[in-house]
Parts: structure tokens; sequence; C-alpha cells
């Protein structure tokens, strides 16, 4: 299964939590997790920014705070919080996190079975 969510940028002044740096944190810390494959940059804006290889946190923070990572200048609009006419505060959209999972069956399959098969299948459809 695929799960895509959007990541939100947090006020800068630390309400609604979410920081680029925050995020930028958790998703290097979990990619660099055992059995996990580090994060690597891929396409044409990223070859075009000097992104080549394996993802370092403070590029990916330039990147989500929507800065240039060689020097800091700004791609595109800030991104800023706006508050609708009801009060409701509407966060940035920074990026996107693509999330796979297997089935909840193939979950319980794998747990009752303990048969590596189940997990190299997963890998192998991912």
């Amino acid at each position: 299964m695929l799960r895509v969510t959007s990541i939100h940028g947090g006020s800068p002044s630390g309400g609604g939590g979410g920081s680029a740096r925050a995020v930028a944190a958790y998703l290097t810390e979990y990619l660099t997790a055992a059995n996990e494959e580090p994060g690597v940059w891929v396409g044409e804006p990223a070859r075009r920014l000097g992104l080549v290889g394996i993802v370092d946190r403070a590029d990916l923070v330039s990147v989500l705070e929507g800065r240039d990572p060689r020097d800091g200048t700004r791609l595109g609009r800030a991104f800023v919080e706006r508050v609708l006419a009801d009060g409701r505060v509407v966060r940035p959209v920074i990026g996107f996190d693509a999330t796979f999972s297997a089935p909840k069956s193939v979950s319980v399959m794998w747990a009752l079975t303990g048969d590596a098969g189940w997990a190299d299948a997963h890998d192998a459809a991912v």
C-alpha cells in the first residue's frame, strides 16, 4: 500500500511544530536506522541544485525551508501560514512523505509464520 501524507511547515515562532529542521532530523535518522537504505537525491531539480547521492540533513533542511542549499537563495515564494476568516490557521505544505507498507493480512502472515519470504516479497514489490 502506498500512503502519501503532506509535510507541513511549522510556525517560525515554534507554534504548530513540524519545523523543517525537525522533519529533516526525523527523516534522516529514520532512513539511517538498521535495515533501511539511506535516502538519495533524484530528479532534474535536485541535480540543478547540486544535490546528488545520499541525502544530507543540512541540505534537506535548506530544501524544506525553500532555500538553495549552496548559497541560501530563496527558491520561489516564502512558506507562510495563512489565517482564514474563521480564524483557522492553514500551514504551508513543504513536502510529501510517501510510505509503502504491507496490507495487514501480509503483516499477520509474516508475524504468525516467521517466514522471511513475506518480508522479501514486500521489499520486492516496493
